[in-house]
């Protein structure tokens, strides 16, 4: 009889399976987990037209001939909008991340101004909308940035905290046990006696599994008899395990028992209900 494909038998392993129920975390405990559900901004970025450079907010209207000059009436830092609004030969210092004040359309870079007094003159004319990022650039409140399904990553992180969620909706980690089965098994530090290795599989197993984002559970060695094997599997539910991985004693010898464990586990679990 021919093995089974691996691409078959990967199917027959995932068939029937559905996503694990969804938890809330915080965004630091976010990190690579499976996003349960789409997740839509609850804000627009940025806000409002904001100043992409250090300079002067100016109406481009006033400013289309080198050397105009400008009466500076304000300032405009990040967080500290300017609350008049600007007229004809007005300007007001702005800085990056500055509120674009009411009146002005455009920004003059500091390095194509002269300071004289209580004015600037301009070196280099302006155009309507330069250097100005405009409300919504970014994203937009409602637009969906992060899909189900997507495994987060530091981006994502970033992403999600600007539109303004401090925590998010994943998938419960899985719960992966391993089962090591065979009496020629031996715990790594004890000595192996005539006919018998050190267990080593669990070890690699296990790791793959947290570097996939699982929880594990280690089962221990269950000897070669269908009582112990069939112990391990009941462990294995007792926990909440979502996976069961058992290792040895998936063929058909007569020492090769997982298949039996397993019905047997079945049948007692039948009983039981």
């Amino acid at each position: 009889m021919a093995l089974m494909p691996v691409v078959d038998a990967l199917a027959a392993i995932l068939a029937g399976a559905e996503p694990l129920p969804e938890e809330m975390v915080a965004l630091d405990a976010a990190y690579h987990r499976v996003l349960a559900r789409d997740v839509a901004a609850l804000r627009t970025q940025p806000p409002q037209a904001m100043s992409a450079m250090d300079g002067y907010a100016v109406r481009a209207a006033d400013a289309s001939q080198v050397a105009a000059r400008f009466k500076v009436i304000g300032e405009v830092a990040a967080g500290r909008p300017f609350e008049n609004k600007v007229g004809a030969g007005e300007a007001v210092r702005i800085f990056t991340g500055g509120v674009i004040p009411d009146g002005a359309d455009a920004v003059i870079i500091q390095e194509d101004t002269v300071t004289e007094g209580g004015g600037i003159t301009i070196t280099e004319t302006a155009i309507a909308g330069r250097h100005i990022r405009p409300a919504g650039v970014d994203f937009r409140e409602g637009d969906v940035l992060l899909a189900r399904g997507a495994r987060l990553t530091d981006r994502d992180l970033s992403l999600a905290a600007g539109m303004n969620y401090p925590e998010l909706p994943v998938r419960r980690r899985p719960k992966v046990a391993v089962l090591a089965t065979g009496d020629e098994l031996v715990m790594p530090g004890s000595p192996p006696g005539p006919g018998q290795i050190v267990y080593s599989n669990g070890y690699a197993l296990r790791a793959l599994a947290r570097a996939e984002g699982a929880e594990t559970i280690d089962l221990g060695i269950a000897a070669d008899t269908v009582e112990a094997t069939t112990e391990g599997i009941r462990r294995a539910r007792d926990t909440g395990a979502d996976i069961l991985i058992t290792i040895g004693g998936a063929s058909v010898g007569d020492h090769d028992l997982v298949k039996r464990s397993l019905e047997a586990g079945s049948q007692c679990g039948r009983a039981s209900r």
